[in-house]
């Protein structure tokens, strides 16, 4: 079988090779041994390949097909020098993380996640995410971060990695636009003096409310896990500076992204009406 010029190998065994290591790394572990990870879904791989990511490999089962996209998706990746196999639904629902798949999936090399690849806009905002735990929250973290233009995510002692697949499934593809950094505490802090950022840590227990600070200028924002909030690093740091969200309700704390996403869109709306009234 041929798409375009390009020969098609055809799966049709679960016990395939190529399909066992495919589902190794679903396991951490495993994605940092081999550096690949999966992307699955139509738009999660159209949003790599508009970021120009490269896959190895792509996956397909015309079976679960829900439209005529992924045919469309499958012949741009073919100028891509990228393989690409036909497998069976039962080899493909094999491989797939999802209940409601869409027939197609890819295979993909990690690239590098440390901070010589940073560039900061002239009025920075970052955020930054100690300890995320739940790869729900991280994806969605990051859908949240760049729409509201954040510059870098940067994620110290993660415990849930951004290949994941259901990071990259709740990111909507965001991952692959997004510039992340992971890292420790340090180096964080390091990185924002350097670059003159002020920074903000969030916890329920600060006196400031948010929304009475001024994030006009070079702007971090740091969030914490979800079950204990952020580490003393951060709020003993006499360089950081405090803030909460008022509650009135019995919940002690909001859930992280929901949490970032009201003091992002506080940047967002403080630095529109600056730019407004230079107008």
């Amino acid at each position: 079988m041929l798409i375009g010029s390009t020969p098609v190998e055809i799966i049709t065994s679960r016990q395939n090779d190529r399909i066992k290591f495919l589902c190794k790394l679903r396991d951490h572990v495993k994605r940092d041994r081999y550096g690949m990870f999966l992307v699955e879904g139509y738009r999660e791989l159209s949003r790599a390949m508009d970021n120009n990511i490269p896959m190895d490999t792509i996956f397909f089962c015309e079976k679960f097909f829900r439209d005529l996209s992924p045919w469309d998706l499958v012949q741009r990746i073919e100028s891509k020098n990228t393989q690409i196999c036909q497998v069976s639904a039962e080899v493909f629902e094999k491989i797939s993380c999802r209940e409601n798949c869409d027939g197609i999936l890819g295979l993909a090399k990690f690239w590098r996640l440390d901070f010589p690849h940073v560039k900061l806009s002239n009025n920075a905002l970052i955020l930054v995410a100690e300890s995320i735990e739940k790869a729900g929250n991280l994806g969605a973290l990051m859908r949240s971060a760049e729409s509201a233009g954040v510059d870098v995510l940067i994620l110290c002692n993660p415990v849930t990695d951004i290949f994941n697949p259901n990071v990259i499934r709740a990111s909507q593809g965001a991952v692959f636009s997004l510039p992340t950094v992971v890292t420790d505490n340090e180096k964080t802090l390091e990185f924002l003096e350097a670059n003159a950022v002020q920074i903000f840590a969030t916890t329920p227990s600060a006196k400031n409310i948010y929304f009475h600070e001024n994030f006009t200028s070079p702007t971090a924002i740091i969030v914490g896990s979800e079950h204990d909030g952020l580490s003393n690093f951060w709020l003993k740091n006499d360089r950081v500076t405090p803030i909460a969200l008022p509650q009135k309700g019995v919940s002690d704390s909001l859930n992280v992204n929901d949490a970032a996403v009201i003091v992002l869109y506080e940047v967002m709306r403080q630095r529109m009406q600056k730019e407004s009234n230079r107008m």
